[in-house]
Parts: C-alpha cells; structure tokens; sequence
C-alpha cells in the first residue's frame, strides 16, 4: 500500500506569532511552514496561554474536543483548540496552567510542562492525526520522550511513533525537585544518575536527551560544543560519551518573509542589495525619531536579552584604566540597544545612555517593529556572546545590510566570515577571545572600514545581504534525517 505523506507534529511552550518570549518561538513559527513546503504534513501544539485569548482567533469556533490528563492523584480537564490559518496548530487550553500573566517563572512549572507533554499524548486518541515523528524542544517538552517510550509506546497505537529532541539552549534545564516524579507517574527508581537525575535534581532537559530517538542542535559547531566541559553545562560527559551517535548540528534559518528590507512595513524605506543606499535614509530618520545627533556617526545596534550569556561584561572590561564601552564612544559612533533582561546589565546601559546623550539610547523593552528599525538603520551589529547555540540577530542584521561583529561561537562561528580585504571575501568581524579588548579591536577595525574604507565596507554589507539564510536548506535536513527514521 503506498504510503501517505510523512506527519511530524512539533511540541513547543512558544510558538511566533502565538506567544513568544525568545529565537525557540521564531523556529517553531517558521521551520513547519518550510516542511509543509516541501510536502510533510507539519503541524504544531503548544499550551494556549491566557494573553493570547482572543488575539489570533475566536476559540469558541475553533473548539475540537476535551478529555481529562491524569497527574499522579490529581485529575485535570484539557480543552484541544485548532487553528490553520498561519499553519495547523493546536492549542491546548488549561485555566489551572496556562491562564497566567508570564509563560514561565512558577514554581509549579514542573506541573503546568508535565501536564502539557502528558496532554498532548493524549490528544492523539481524540483528533484525526497520528504523526510518524514527534519533534520535541527544550526543557519544557523533554518529558514527552520519556513518557513515550517508557509508558505509550507498549501501545500500539503509539508504538511507531519517534521522537526527535532539540536543544535551543544547554544553559535552561528544566530542573525540579522529586515532586516531578508523581506528576509524571514515575517511580524512584528514575532518581538515579542513569536516567534523569541530576545533582539532586529532576531533570526534564535530560530526560529529552537520554529517551529521544535522535537529538539535535541549531548550529554544526554548537553540536559540537555541547560536549565539553565550556559549553556542556554539566552534561557533556553524558552528550560526548554516551549519546554521541544521535546528535546532529543543523544550523537554524530566518523566515525571508517576515526580515526582508524590500518590503518591510516597518523600516522608514525599504531596499535591497541593489539600491543599499536607502539605506542611509533609515539610518537618518531613525536618529531624528529617536533624539540622536543627525550626523554620519557609525551606528552600533543590539537586539538582545540583556543577560550574562549575551556578553555584556565585556563592556565593563578595562582597556588603561577605561571601561570598554568608554573607549568605544572615544570613536564617532552612537550606539542603540534593544532589549529587556537582568537589571545589572540594564542599569549598566542606563548609564551609558544618560553619560552620552544624543549619541545613545536604550529600550527596555522588546518591540517587534522597532527591532526592525534598529536592524534597517545600523551600520553594524553587535554580538559578544560568551555562548550562542545559534543567534538570529547576526542573520536579521546580515539580511539588512548590517555588518555583524560577534565572538567566534556555536551559530556566530558558523554563519559570520570574517571579511578579507585581498579576496572581498566575509560578511563581518570575528574575535575568538572572550575579552573587551578585543571586542574593542574588532570594533575599531569595522570603525575603520567605514570611516577609511567605505568601498570596501559597503562590500560587507552585500556579501552579508546575498548570503543565503533562508529555511529551506535547514528543512531540507530534517527531512532527511526524518526519512531516515520510519
């Protein structure tokens, strides 16, 4: 009997445009519909939390069934919603769980990601869709595999499914105390070091590790990283030595319909590598919106979380007895920051705005079309990231024009070339050493480019802008990887 076409239903705590709280969202939002383009039946699940209510669609119309999810002793109703207008997605909806004003930060969080995997199991026996591939991600939906291959799969109506596993981020764990066990219906004997115990902790990241049929990462050299005592967060030994042989790199795309200068309804002009010019004008009406000296300083952007992982303490290095950031702004340069995240950080770039006025502003906050604007209008973007599993800033900012300078890390490394003078050849600046000095040097060498160089600058920029960061290389990969595993 010829078979129909492969079903992978993906699992995720956020999913763009529905709720998004970082780069996992935008994967998830974008990676099915480029699957479906090439001919898998791709669908998506994630928990419908109470700020979405009402804001992509009418769930009283779009109600499919209910049933109840069992918890250890307690007993919980689920309601299954469904929608396709961006793609086929399902919700599920739970007041006790979801009906909060953030996704994460509870200390039932063990609970509410338990119920969700435990829920969406279930949900299998009440919709007409039973995929061949389960494609899980992060901590929040590790349980999912345990349960699946430890409990489900002795019923045949599970029997077949795999499941894949990605890692968005080794830092985010998931991990809980014992009580995780009851909700999961799990003995204490899973309470060793050979399954998901971990330092005393329940771990719902190894769980997804240890009982996923294969793992993957959202870079080639991140993959790679994972598996040492740097990058491993505590788990290296168990990646490097044990699970080896299923783990593979596949470096995540962008979505070329949403970051795409020709037509982006938010930049002040839109543009392509062809009339770069334009350009400029972002870069001109953007300082007069946002009280920046109209003048042809280089323009630094960030869009970032605000956090330690981000590279930011490179900023409070010392080069002669002055910060970092101090030396930077020696340079003709103004700097514009966007992002939200640990109050050190946001109260170090408070001080760099108030002690260079008219040349610096930060936004704390996160604003999707005024992120758009930053990447249309900087010259140069900037990503000193300590780690990076992949980063989709310094491929937004290449899409626009924007010269990247990262740290030589995880996706950084794998998608920024730096530039060759001889050859034209690179999209941006690298440093390899986690230091402010050479962050500093870096930055001082694209200073020069664009003050001295602007040829050979604005060469930079198009490489940047013709490179090829789309999701169909990347959907392609998985599809192979898929194929290989039914």
């Amino acid at each position: 009997m010829e078979r129909g076409p492969l079903k992978c239903l993906f699992v995720s705590s956020e999913v763009a445009p529905f709720a998004k709280t970082g780069g996992l969202a935008d994967v998830i939002g974008a990676l099915p519909k480029k699957l479906r383009e090439q001919g898998i039946d791709a669908r998506v699940v994630m928990p419908y939390y109470s700020k979405m209510q009402n804001q992509f669609f009418d769930h009283d119309s779009h109600f499919l069934t209910s049933y109840d999810v069992y918890l250890g002793w307690r007993v919980q109703g689920v309601g299954i919603y469904y929608d396709d207008t961006i793609m086929p997605t399902y919700f599920l909806k739970s007041d006790t769980y979801f009906s909060r004003p953030e996704l994460y930060g509870y200390q039932d969080d063990y609970e509410r990601f338990a119920f969700f995997c435990k829920g969406v199991l279930e949900m299998l026996r009440h919709i007409d869709f039973i995929p061949d591939i389960i494609h899980c991600n992060d901590w929040q939906t590790g349980p999912l595999c345990l349960l699946l291959k430890e409990m489900y799969s002795k019923d045949t109506f599970f029997s077949k499914i795999k499941t894949v596993y990605t890692i968005h981020n080794m830092k985010y764990q998931g991990l809980f105390g014992k009580e995780a066990l009851n909700v999961l219906d799990l003995g204490n004997d899973y309470m060793t070091p050979e399954k998901i115990e971990y330092h005393g902790a329940v771990s719902y990241m190894k769980a997804g590790l240890l009982y996923s049929d294969k793992i993957t990462t959202v870079s080639p050299t991140y993959a790679e990283e994972i598996k040492t005592c740097e990058y491993g967060c505590g788990l290296d030994r168990l990646l490097g030595d044990k699970l080896y042989y299923k783990i593979q790199g596949i470096l995540n795309g962008i979505d070329y319909e949403v970051y795409n200068p020709q037509n982006d309804p938010y930049i002040y002009k839109n543009y392509t590598w062809r009339s770069i010019k334009r350009k400029q004008e972002n870069k001109s009406k953007f300082q007069e919106e946002y009280g920046l000296e109209q003048k042809d300083s280089m323009l630094i952007g960030i869009v970032s979380r605000i956090t330690d992982q981000k590279g930011f303490d490179l900023m409070k290095d010392t080069i002669e007895d002055m910060w970092v950031m101090d030396e930077i702004m020696q340079m003709d340069v103004q700097f514009v920051i966007l992002g939200t995240g640990e109050k050190e950080y946001e109260d170090m770039f408070k001080h760099f705005a108030y002690k260079y006025p008219k040349r610096s502003n930060i936004f704390l906050t996160f604003n999707e079309p005024l992120a758009q604007k930053i990447y249309a209008a900087s010259d140069v973007f900037l990503m000193p990231s300590l780690f990076e599993p992949c980063g989709l800033g310094q491929l937004i900012a290449m899409r626009y024009g924007t010269v990247p300078i990262v740290r030589k890390t995880g996706g950084l490394k794998d998608t920024v070339i730096h530039y060759n003078m001889q050859t034209k050849e690179g999209t941006g600046f690298e440093f390899e050493e986690c230091s402010g000095y050479w962050m500093y040097k870096k930055i001082e060498e694209a200073y020069t480019y664009y003050k001295e160089y602007p040829d050979h600058f604005k060469q930079i920029q198009l490489n940047g802008m013709k490179k090829g960061f789309a999701w169909d290389d990347a959907a392609k990969k998985y599809y192979e990887m898929y194929s290989t595993m039914i």
